[in-house]
């Protein structure tokens, strides 16, 4: 009778191949099923890089609305190249980021320009980044008043302000009002960062971005990228991603709708000449200051 031939051992590299799939195996199931039961965190953008009207306020106002409601989204850079542009919608979307800071950390990025209606939305932020070559300032308010419309046989009015809604004096306070709010929210935002009088701020110059931060206006040089990383510090997380919210808000809402239209009192492109209604606006208009002395 025959003796059957010894069976053969599997090495001890096959067994440590083994064991070391069957361990990776649950692993990499249990990472996969981590990424797709717990997104990755993100910090989102929103860029003001126009002048500010109702239109593009609403616009900015929907950004916002967006990073509200993702729940992936941990804190928020605004990136602001604006000079501004009216008084209401400014203050609507500076309201907004008030609001959306409640909830996250909001860091301020300054690219080209922050000024008048920009710088004061930006104020929302903490910490603000500027470029040392950034236009950053301009705090105050401008306006023109109606053309005064005589009461004659074709134009009658039940009172003699009812077609301006204001005379002179009252627009002159007005604008004096709103003056000092500008100047209060600068005040109230940066504190004792700040290291210029509200008096020499209430100039309206406008200044270089590291000037800015000297002056307390802004915090520190640095790019938008890093405003992102300092919001992210800020929210607490090393590994994220960066969504967009322009881009986001113009892919689901905008494409079909054709939302922003164009304002109304925007420079014509060639000329730099403007048709703006009477009003109030926080605008640095470079064609005026250089022609209105």
């Amino acid at each position: 009778m025959t003796e059957s031939p010894p069976k053969k051992q599997p090495s001890l590299f096959r067994l440590i191949l083994g064991l070391v799939f069957w361990l990776a195996l649950p692993l990499a199931a249990g990472w996969l099923l981590a990424r797709w039961a717990v997104p990755t965190p993100a910090i989102g953008v929103v860029r003001l890089n126009t002048e500010i009207y109702a239109a593009s306020a609403q616009f900015i106002g929907m950004e916002i609305e967006e990073a509200r409601k993702d729940s992936r989204i941990k804190a928020v850079v605004i990136a602001v190249d604006s000079p501004g542009g009216e008084v209401a919608p400014t203050q609507s979307m500076y309201m907004d980021l008030l609001n959306l800071r409640r909830k996250m950390p909001v860091v301020g990025s300054i690219d080209g320009i922050a000024a008048s209606g920009g710088f004061y939305t930006v104020m929302a932020a903490d910490p603000i980044f500027a470029r040392p070559s950034s236009t950053v300032g301009n705090v105050g308010v401008w306006g023109f008043f109606p053309s005064s419309i005589g009461v004659n046989d074709s134009v009658l009015a039940s009172g003699p302000f009812k077609l301006t809604a204001s005379n002179n004096e009252q627009f002159q306070q007005e604008i004096e009002g709103i003056k000092r709010e500008f100047l209060e929210t600068v005040r109230v935002h940066r504190g004792d960062r700040l290291k210029i009088s509200l008096t020499d701020l209430s100039q309206g110059l406008a200044y270089p971005g590291r000037q800015a931060m000297d002056l307390g206006l802004v915090d520190q040089m640095g790019s938008e990228t890093d405003a992102i990383e300092k919001a992210a510090a800020l929210a607490g997380i090393a590994h994220y991603d960066v969504v967009d919210l322009e881009t986001v808000v113009l892919a689901r809402y905008l494409a079909a709708l054709g939302f922003v239209k164009p304002w109304s009192g925007a420079a014509d492109p060639e000329t730099g000449e403007r048709k703006l209604l009477p009003g109030l606006y926080l605008l640095y208009d470079v064609r005026l200051g250089s022609t209105r002395r």
